[in-house]
C-alpha cells in the first residue's frame, strides 16, 4: 500500500511538472514536438534506405527494395549496373543525413531555450512571491532554505526539465524505430516489444525509490548548506572551548550521511541500468534466434533489423536513466511549490497605489497610540507603545537584545502592522495603501548591510534610478564616502563585490547610508548601521545627518553610548516597553515631566 501511495504521489507530481512546463512552452512547445517527431522520422527513413543499399551490396533480390526505391528517385538509373543503381541511393542517403542534422540543430537549440526559459520563469515567480509576501511571514523563513531554493533547487528543477525533454525525444525516436522494426518483421518486433515492456514495468518501482532518495539528498544538502554558512562562527566557538574535534565530528557526520544517501542513489540507478540493459540484450538475442531459425528472414532485412535494435538501445537506455534522474530531482521542484503554497495565503500587493491624501511630503509627526505587536509563535514584540516622534527630531533607541527595538523599527517603517492600536503620520493612519506609500517614501539602513555585486553607481541608483551623478556624489559626501570613491580607479563604476566584499565594513555602511539618502526621505531609520565605523568617524557622520537640508526625522538604534550623544531624545526599551524617555540636555525631572505630557 505504501509503495502504491508513493507511486501515485510521483505520478501526480510529475504530471503537475509536465502541465506547468507545457503552459510555459506554449506555441514553442508545439514547434519542439514537431521537430522531435521530424528528427525521429528522418532517422527512420535513413534506416529504411539502408535496406536497399545493403541489398545491392550483398547481391540480394534485384526486384525488391532496391528496384522499388531506385525507380522512384528523380535521377533514377534504368540500367542493370549495380553502381549506377547504388549512387542515387547514396546521394539520397547523404541528403537525408544533412537534412536531419539541420533539424536536430534547430530542435536542440529550441529545447535548450525552453529549458532555460522555464528555469528563469520559476526563479522569477519565486522571487515575486517572496517580494510580495508580508514581512511577518518572511521573517520566519530560514535564510538557508530560501538561498537553497533560489540556487540549488532551481538548478535541479532545470535538470528535471532537461531529462523530461530528453525523455520525450528518446520516446519518439524509440517509437519510430520500433515501427520500422514492425515494417521489417512484425513477429520479431512483437517479441522485442513484449520483452521491453516487461522490463519497463519491472523497473517502475525504482522511480519511486529514486524520488524518495532524491528528497533525502535534498534535505541533507539543505542541512549542509545551513551548517556551511555558520561554519566559521561555530568553529570559533569550538576553538575557544577546546571542542573542535566534537565540532568536526558533527560536521563530518552530516557529510557522511549525505554521501551515504548519494551512494544509495547511485546503487539504485546502476542496478536499474544493469537490469534494463540485460533484458534489452536478451530481447535482441531472442529476436535474432527467432528470425534465423523460425521465420527465415532475408539477410539484408535481418541485418537492418539488428541495426534497428542496436539503435533502439541508446534511446531506451536514455529513457530509463532520464526517468530515474527526473524522479530523483523532482523533490526540488516540489520544495519550490511548497514554499509558494506557504506564501500564497499571505501575499500582499506590491504596488503602492495612491491613497487618500496623496504621497507623504516632508517630515511629519509620527504617533504610536497604544500599539502592541507579538511575533507569530512567540511572546516577543512590543506592548502598549504610546509616544510621538516630532517632525525633524533625532531620536535614539537603545536597550538590551530582545527588548523590542527592531520590532519598533519594523512597525515604524511599515514592515509589520500592529496587532492592536494605531500608528499615524501627520493625520493619516498607516494602514492599507497609506502604509505602502509610507514605505515607498522612507529610508531604512539595517545592521546587516546589503550591497549588490555591482558598481557603486548601480547600488546608489537602486534607491533612486533617476539620480544624476552630481546627486550621487553629494550623497556620498554627506556620509564621508566621497574621498573613498575619488581614490578608486573606476570611481562610481567600481564593482564592490558580492555583499560589498571588496570594501571594509565601515565603507560598506557608508555606501548603504548614502543610498538611503538618495531618496531624501522624511524618515531615516538607522538600525545599528554605523557600528563598523570608528567613534570619531561615526560622530562626524551623525553630525552631518543632523544638519541635512530637508531635516528628516532620524531614528538611530544603537548600543554604544557615544552613538547616542547627538540625539535630541533617547528611548530605552525593555521587555517590549519604553522604560525611559530622556530628552538630551534636559534634567531628568524635566525629561520625565515632558514624557508625562
Amino acid at each position: 500500500m505504501h509503495k502504491r501511495g508513493a507511486g501515485r504521489e510521483l505520478a501526480r507530481s510529475a504530471w503537475d511538472f509536465f502541465r506547468e512546463f507545457r503552459a510555459h512552452a506554449g506555441g514553442d512547445g508545439l514547434k519542439a514536438a514537431i521537430l522531435i517527431m521530424l528528427g525521429a522520422g528522418l532517422e527512420g527513413v535513413g534506416l529504411v534506405l539502408l535496406v536497399p543499399l545493403l541489398d545491392l551490396v550483398v547481391g540480394g533480390d534485384r526486384g525488391g527494395w532496391a528496384a522499388a526505391l531506385a525507380g522512384r528517385l528523380p535521377w533514377r538509373s534504368t540500367g542493370d549496373d549495380p553502381l549506377a543503381r547504388l549512387l542515387p541511393l547514396l546521394a539520397c542517403f547523404a541528403l537525408l543525413v544533412g537534412l536531419r542534422a539541420v533539424v536536430l540543430w534547430h530542435r536542440d537549440v529550441l529545447l535548450a531555450t525552453l529549458r532555460i526559459g522555464f528555469v528563469e520563469a520559476q526563479r522569477t515567480r519565486l522571487v515575486a512571491r517572496l517580494v510580495a509576501a508580508p514581512w511577518t511571514r518572511l521573517s520566519t523563513l530560514p535564510h538557508a532554505r530560501v538561498n537553497h531554493l533560489l540556487s540549488s533547487d532551481i538548478i535541479l528543477t532545470g535538470a528535471c526539465a532537461h531529462f523530461m525533454l530528453q525523455g520525450a525525444t528518446s520516446l519518439f525516436l524509440l517509437l519510430v524505430q520500433w515501427g520500422l522494426a514492425c515494417l521489417f518483421s512484425t513477429p520479431l518486433a512483437a517479441v522485442t516489444g513484449v520483452l521491453l515492456a516487461v522490463a519497463t514495468l519491472a523497473l517502475l518501482p525504482q522511480l519511486a525509490r529514486s524520488r524518495r532518495l532524491g528528497r533525502e539528498v535534498a534535505d541533507a544538502n539543505l542541512h549542509l548548506a545551513t551548517s556551511g554558512a555558520q561554519f566559521l562562527g561555530g568553529l570559533k566557538l569550538a576553538l575557544s572551548q577546546n571542542m573542535q574535534q566534537r565540532f568536526a565530528d558533527e560536521f563530518n557526520g552530516t557529510l557522511g550521511r549525505l554521501m551515504g544517501r548519494q551512494v544509495a542513489l547511485t546503487r539504485e540507478q546502476t542496478k536499474a541500468q544493469l537490469a534494463f540493459s540485460t533484458l534489452a540484450s536478451l530481447a535482441g538475442a531472442a529476436a535474432i534466434v527467432v528470425g534465423v531459425w523460425a521465420l527465415d528472414v532475408p539477410p539484408a532485412v535481418l541485418i537492418v533489423f539488428v541495426l534497428v535494435l542496436a539503435r533502439m538501445s541508446a534511446p531506451a537506455a536514455q529513457l530509463q536513466q532520464g526517468a530515474q534522474q527526473f524522479a530523483n530531482f523532482l523533490p526540488s521542484y516540489e520544495k519550490i511549490r511548497a514554499l509558494e503554497a506557504e506564501l500564497a495565503g499571505g501575499v500582499a500587493p506590491v504596488a503602492a497605489e495612491m491613497a487618500d491624501g496623496g504621497a507623504f511630503a516632508g517630515p511629519q509627526p509620527i504617533r504610536f497610540h497604544q500599539v502592541s505587536y507579538r511575533h507569530p509563535g512567540g511572546d516577543r514584540g512590543v506592548s502598549g507603545l504610546d509616544l510621538t516622534l516630532e517632525a525633524g527630531s533625532f531620536v535614539g533607541v537603545t536597550g538590551a537584545s530582545g527588548a523590542g527595538k527592531t520590532t519598533f523599527a519594523d512597525l515604524l517603517v511599515g514592515l509589520t502592522a500592529p496587532d492592536t492600536g494605531t500608528i499615524t503620520v501627520g493625520d493619516r493612519a498607516l494602514a492599507g495603501a497609506a502604509r505602502r506609500q509610507w514605505a515607498a517614501a522612507i529610508a531604512y539602513a539595517p545592521q546587516d548591510t546589503f550591497l549588490f555585486h555591482d558598481s557603486i553607481r548601480a547600488n546608489l541608483a537602486w534607491a533612486n534610478p533617476s539620480a544624476s551623478e552630481a546627486e550621487m556624489r553629494a550623497a556620498l559626501g554627506l556620509v564621508g564616502a566621497g574621498a573613498l570613491v575619488d581614490r578608486l580607479e573606476q570611481g562610481l563604476d567600481t564593482v564592490v563585490g558580492a555583499q560589498g566584499g571588496l570594501l571594509s565594513g565601515g565603507e560598506r555602511q557608508r555606501l548603504a547610508l548614502a543610498r538611503a539618502l538618495m531618496r531624501e526621505p522624511p524618515l531615516l531609520v538607522l538600525d545599528e548601521s554605523t557600528g563598523a565605523i570608528d567613534i570619531a568617524g561615526e560622530r562626524a557622520l551623525l553630525a552631518g545627518l543632523a544638519t541635512l537640508p530637508w531635516r528628516p526625522t532620524i531614528v538611530l538604534i544603537a548600543h554604544r553610548r557615544e552613538s547616542l550623544m547627538l540625539c535630541d531624545r533617547v528611548l530605552e526599551f525593555a521587555e517590549g516597553r519604553v522604560i525611559a524617555d530622556r530628552r538630551m540636555g534636559m534634567p531628568d525631572a524635566q525629561a520625565s515631566a515632558h514624557r508625562a505630557r
